[in-house]
């Protein structure tokens, strides 16, 4: 039992894990059934604050699977919450059924009969990540040199969720288009095939809209660099917008963006590019007021035009040329 291992002992292996040494393993599901183990208690959980999501927190980690649970809980509710909302560790020996926390998650969760409840907030440079929280149903305790271990143990794990974010970050960088932000040519030709691949499965038809905005060259000339590359951060932030997650979305050259979407969301999109040209005619510049662009748009479609992705980006652009020069 890992109960018996000395605290060292136990911090070398779960270095171990997460320093992934074996390219198959994965800390969340090797992490939950060690901490729970050696705690003795019943429920082990890992929880995450995801970037641009301050209302909730999301259970990704457990030992053992508990059937029904949520993925998401909401920041406000339930013990968990509180610690990650509180910022701060959280004992209950025994829990107080006239408690209004008397829930670990949510209301109406599938855990039943819990008696003491144990939660670390997972903290990296002040800000929070997540939380630990372990939870007993046969009245376990937990001494004071557990309780530590199990905290200064997050703070290890909250600058791993941190390193593990830097390197998705850095991963999701080398495919953005600098100048916007969004999917360059190459990355969005790989979004746009996988796609395809699931209106193929669907027999779903698939549209591909190329839009280019001309003007922007003049633009930069008048008003500066800078102004043009903020009225491209505020068009690719527009169009982000309103994109669902079932369309893609790029900017394949300078001022000229490719967005694919299902036949079923076609008319949200042409709303979409609707708002983007009245937007455009309304944009003003800090030197001289109006601004003036043409809005050229170009569209082909699986499978009428073919599968390939290359193929229908390059049918696309080819009619976007023909219309620059009819």
């Amino acid at each position: 039992m890992a109960q018996n291992e000395n605290p060292y002992s136990l911090w070398l292996r779960i270095e171990d894990i997460l320093s992934l040494r074996d390219p198959d393993s994965n800390w969340l599901t090797l992490l939950p059934p060690l901490l729970l183990d050696w705690s003795g208690l019943t429920w082990a959980f890992l929880t995450e604050i995801l970037r641009g999501d301050d209302r909730s927190y999301y259970v990704i980690g457990q030992a053992p699977a508990a059937d029904g649970l949520k993925y998401a809980h909401p920041m406000d509710g339930g013990l968990a919450g509180w610690v990650q909302t509180h910022r701060q560790p959280l004992a209950k020996d025994l829990l107080n059924t006239e408690d209004n926390y008397t829930f670990i998650f949510s209301q109406n969760e599938p855990l039943k009969r819990p008696t003491s409840f144990y939660g670390w907030p997972m903290l990296y440079n002040g800000f929070i990540m997540g939380s630990l929280v372990l939870v007993g149903t046969r009245g376990q305790t937990l001494p004071k040199d557990l309780f530590q271990f199990f905290e200064a143990l997050t703070f290890r794990l909250a600058a791993h969720v941190h390193h593990v974010r830097v390197e998705i970050w850095a991963e999701e960088l080398k495919g953005l288009d600098y100048q916007t932000g969004l999917p360059h040519r190459t990355n969005f030709l790989g979004n746009f095939e996988n796609l395809i691949g699931r209106a193929s499965a669907l027999r779903e038809r698939l549209f591909l809209k190329v839009i280019s905005i001309s003007g922007l060259g003049r633009h930069s000339v008048s008003h500066g660099a800078a102004e043009t590359n903020t009225l491209l951060r505020n068009i690719a932030t527009q169009m982000l917008y309103f994109t669902t997650e079932n369309w893609e979305l790029g900017h394949v050259s300078f001022g000229v963006f490719a967005i694919s979407a299902p036949e079923s969301e076609l008319g949200e999109l042409d709303k979409c590019l609707a708002l983007l040209k009245k937007s455009l005619n309304d944009w003003s510049t800090s030197a001289s007021g109006q601004a003036n662009f043409i809005f050229h748009e170009a569209q082909v479609s699986f499978p009428e035009n073919g599968d390939r992705p290359e193929n229908l980006l390059e049918q696309a652009l080819n009619q976007l040329a023909r219309s620059h020069n009819p």
